[in-house]
């Protein structure tokens, strides 16, 4: 028996079924959830300590808000100190800890804002993290102090 060689028509076709395949078979991202999104956000930020790049990754799992928020405090920490600050380093670099260790999470979901209960071990340990939806990801919207004025001195 005689095979055919395969003709631009059949490689075509093949190639469409190993790109479906793989599509079918790929995860979603961490962050097509909230809970993914914490989980994601927590894990870069225990290893922003032993990872240069992990701060980065984790001030990018942030929602606009809290970059804005961070953006305006390197501005701040940038005029002051006489040195360029990039939002990410206002994050506090190796000083992360947790509370405790999450051992569920639940989103509650309304519209493009979830609140994620993180529970640990005992009663007291739980935790409410705010996301909200940044395209079609999820991103971190943790409570941050507003930025503050800058002080008047009177008479000036």
């Amino acid at each position: 028996m005689r095979r055919r060689p395969f003709t631009t028509t059949r490689r075509a076709a093949l190639a469409g079924l190993a790109a479906l395949a793989v599509a079918g078979c790929s995860r979603a991202p961490p962050d097509a959830t909230p809970e993914g999104v914490v989980r994601l956000w927590l894990e870069k930020m225990e290893s922003s300590a032993d990872d240069g790049r992990a701060m980065r990754e984790a001030y990018a799992l942030l929602g606009p808000r809290a970059r804005a928020n961070l953006k305006e405090r390197a501005d701040r920490a940038s005029r002051g100190q006489g040195r360029r600050y990039e939002p990410h380093e206002m994050l506090a670099e190796g000083r992360f800890g947790l509370r405790f260790r999450p051992k569920s999470m639940t989103a509650k979901i309304e519209g493009d804002d979830a609140w994620v209960e993180v529970k640990g071990d005992g009663a007291d340990q739980r935790a409410t993290v705010k996301c909200t939806r940044e395209g079609g990801a999820w991103r971190i919207e943790p409570d941050l102090p507003d930025v503050l004025a800058p002080a008047r001195r009177e008479g000036g």
